[in-house]
């Protein structure tokens, strides 16, 4: 076939199917360019942990709640107040509904001679079928030394409001909690900046395996290179469906 017959390139619009490809190719670039976020926030989390967890192991009572402290591991010497004991609801492990067990003690401030109360998180129980019904959690009553890691609560992810203020009878099962609620639930002011996640084999300590991040960042980024290559294939398919690219590319290899 000579050149005069070739078969011209042209644009044959289908409105409809632009429309979709322009309003859905940004979608697919943004949710790319969200998990690339993602991938430098679990990085930045991670190099984080292993900067504060090889810190030697200290007091807390000795510690400024000031300074950056996440991650980092820590004693402290007490009793916990297990009268006063909360289960954080909606906490998932191996598959199976469970809740998170919340209790604080008391210490002496060495640094201004005042009380701090530091909320104190001893891992994960399973739920029981029966909702009414809070797992049975063995109280420890005398002074014990407790280790953990020190760690407040990341920005993000979902906080539940369970629409509950002040406890009208203990245990109480809550949606959520950190260190501001934990003031108005145990009604004290001076609660250290940090709850301590106790480490598994502390006295005290329930199932105490804790995750530093749910989704690692190389996963962040394999979902963000599968957002880029949809957005790219959908480019490409909205440029095949809106002209008659195939037949031209085809006339110009036949001979």
């Amino acid at each position: 076939m000579t050149d005069h017959y070739k078969i011209r390139f042209q644009w044959n619009i289908t409105p409809k199917l632009l429309l979709f490809s322009v309003f859905l190719f940004p979608l697919l670039v943004y949710l790319g360019l969200w998990q690339l976020e993602r991938a430098e926030e679990k990085t930045a989390i991670l190099e984080r942990y292993d900067n504060n967890r090889s810190k030697k192991t200290i007091n807390v009572t000795e510690l400024d709640d000031e300074s950056d402290l996440q991650y980092r591991p820590a004693f402290v010497i007490g009793t916990l107040i297990s009268g006063q004991r909360i289960f954080l609801d909606y906490k998932v492990k191996h598959g199976k509904p469970g809740y998170e067990v919340y209790e604080h003690l008391v210490f002496k401030d060495l640094r201004d001679r005042s009380d701090k109360a530091l909320l104190v998180n001893r891992g994960w129980i399973k739920a029981s079928l029966n909702r009414e019904i809070l797992p049975d959690v063995k109280s420890i009553e005398s002074i014990q030394k407790y280790k953990g890691t020190l760690y407040k609560r990341l920005k993000g992810g979902i906080s539940l409001d369970d629409g509950i203020r002040s406890p009208k009878s203990w245990p109480v099962r809550l949606g959520s909690i950190d260190i501001e609620r934990a003031k108005d639930i145990f009604e004290s002011r001076n609660f250290f900046k940090y709850q301590l996640r106790l480490d598994q084999g502390s006295v005290g300590a329930l199932d105490a395996s804790w995750e530093t991040v749910s989704v690692k960042p190389s996963k962040h980024f394999g979902y963000a290179i599968q957002w880029f290559v949809m957005s790219f294939v959908l480019l490409v398919m909205t440029f095949v469906a809106n002209s008659n690219v195939i037949v031209w590319v085809t006339s110009r290899f036949m001979k």
